[in-house]
């Protein structure tokens, strides 16, 4: 419903830090294989040339995601959401295998449903909200014994989410070259104690 639409908006202008990023409206060009090449291990930047190089993943690092926000406009596919909204969705995508690289969640099933959870946790967001409803209503319907997994992974990336500073707004492109241990200390983000995904 459009009430729903206003108050996603409303949710997300009222983050901190939400004008900033919004009004930079940042959307870097592709990161090449060869700059993540270089960077040392232990890095975020060697970190994330690996989470993408392991696992087949360098059609992701090659898009041009201001050329997607583009197409998605013109389809219409975001017609109904407002711009701050629609432009936080393409930086998500951006953004979506390096927040694996911080969080340590595997791309498996259940770790991209921690990192779900995790995006869920630190903005209440109509993607992660219909990622969340769905996964509950797909293991009460269809495969409940999915359920202790499920619920798991997705309250486990919610709570890394709800206690670590927000990562969303971050120029991460900017930190290629930072040790990750430096960088989870940095924005809070600790999975000790929680299950692995």
């Amino acid at each position: 419903t459009q009430r729903a639409i206003d108050a996603y908006a409303d949710q997300l202008r009222a983050v901190p830090g939400a004008d900033e990023f919004l009004a930079e409206r940042f959307l870097p060009e592709p990161i090449a294989v060869a700059e993540l090449e270089r960077c040392a291990p232990g890095t975020l930047g060697h970190g994330y040339h690996r989470f993408v190089v392991d696992h087949g993943l360098e059609a992701n690092l090659a898009r041009n995601y201001r050329t997607f926000n583009e197409q998605l406009q013109a389809a219409g596919t975001l017609d109904r959401l407002p711009d701050d909204v629609s432009f936080t969705i393409v930086r998500g995508f951006q953004l979506h295998d390096m927040l694996h690289v911080l969080t340590g969640f595997s791309p498996t099933p259940l770790g991209e449903l921690a990192q779900a959870g995790f995006h869920f946790g630190q903005l209440q967001f109509p993607y992660h909200a219909m990622r969340t409803a769905v996964t509950t209503a797909h293991v009460a319907f269809v495969n409940p014994t999915a359920i202790t997994d499920a619920m798991d992974a997705l309250v486990t990336g919610w709570m890394v989410g709800r206690f670590a500073e927000n990562t969303h707004f971050h120029r991460w492109e900017d930190e290629l070259d930072t040790p990750l241990v430096e960088l989870r200390d940095r924005f809070g983000i600790d999975t000790a104690g929680y299950r692995a995904f």
